[in-house]
């Protein structure tokens, strides 16, 4: 009996520990593989979170959106993510689009036209979408 008890704890162990070294090695799905929930243009984003931010957060928050909008700006801060940031006709917000550094066509420069798919995650003075991905 004492036997059956230890083989069925280390069966158990064992289990669990499969399964944490599985969500630990767990990597998300690349947007441009997912479908975008909504697609609305980056001045429509900004004022949505503007005019009722609570009410946008629930909307928008934790979703994948497709962007469309003119690049104002295009910058590398220092924790190795690009920022695209989408013009929305307010000069002191955009809505920015964090990129991995390789996931960055060079086709994103100022002035031109995008179309960007990323996980909104809500204002911090900017609308931020995260893991973006552009969208041709």
């Amino acid at each position: 009996m004492k036997r059956i008890v230890i083989l069925i704890a280390l069966v158990a162990i064992a289990g669990a520990a499969w399964y944490a070294w599985y969500e630990y090695d767990r990597v998300a799905e690349h947007t441009s593989e997912l479908d975008a929930v909504e697609t609305i243009d980056a001045a429509a984003l900004l004022k949505a979170y503007t005019d009722d931010e609570n009410a946008a957060n629930a909307r928008f928050n934790g979703k994948v959106l497709l962007v469309t909008g003119t690049v104002r700006e295009v910058k590398a801060p220092e924790n190795g993510l690009v920022d695209v940031v989408l013009e929305t006709g307010d000069p002191l917000a955009g809505v920015v689009c964090q990129f991995a550094q390789a996931d960055v066509p060079a086709t994103l420069t100022t002035g031109t036209q995008a179309r960007i798919k990323g996980v909104a995650t809500g204002l911090l003075m900017d609308v931020v979408l995260q893991r973006c991905a552009a969208v041709e």
